[in-house]
């Protein structure tokens, strides 16, 4: 049930339990690592796990890490996948789950968008950089023209500073 709300809540929930709970890592340790993960390929809240499975006891631990992070959605969504072709989701019970799920699904990721935000941006140019970011995406700009952008404009506003 945890995959409810993508990517976002999940590293948003890995960071709570790894730095602010388990303290087993720094805020900005973290930044930087989900940095890393970020631009590389793969899915980053998977690939967070499997480090801190690393950091915790090797590469055993890390691909326990990873397993447990990955086959409980795995096996949900089988489950779920067998239960739409067996029975269809016609179900006026089951559009109705669906329909009051989206809302909590929208806070979640709403709340872990403002956690992580809060803990990444550290000053006001930052700030406004992901709100341009934001607003030029909305608009339908291409995503790597507005990471182009903003990362020169961030990089020129600091050198000035």
């Amino acid at each position: 049930m945890l995959a409810w709300g993508g990517p976002v809540a999940q590293i948003a929930m890995i960071k709570q339990e790894m730095v602010d709970e388990e303290k087993w890592i720094t805020p900005e340790k973290f930044n930087r690592v989900l940095s890393v993960y970020q631009i590389l390929p793969g899915p980053e809240a998977h690939e967070l796990c499997v480090y801190f499975g690393m950091l915790s006891g090797g590469r055993v631990s890390a691909i326990l890490a990873g397993l447990g992070f990955m086959l409980p959605g795995f096996i949900l969504m089988f489950l779920l996948s067998w239960f739409y072709v067996t029975y269809g989701i016609d179900l006026p019970v089951l559009q109705y789950i669906f329909f009051g799920l989206q809302p909590a699904v929208v806070a979640l990721i709403v709340r872990a968008v403002h956690r992580i935000g809060g803990h990444a941006l550290t000053d006001n140019w930052l700030w406004f950089t992901a709100i341009a970011s934001a607003a030029l995406q909305f608009v339908g700009v291409n995503f790597l023209i507005v990471l182009a952008m903003t990362g020169v404009f961030y990089s020129i506003l600091k050198k000035s500073n």
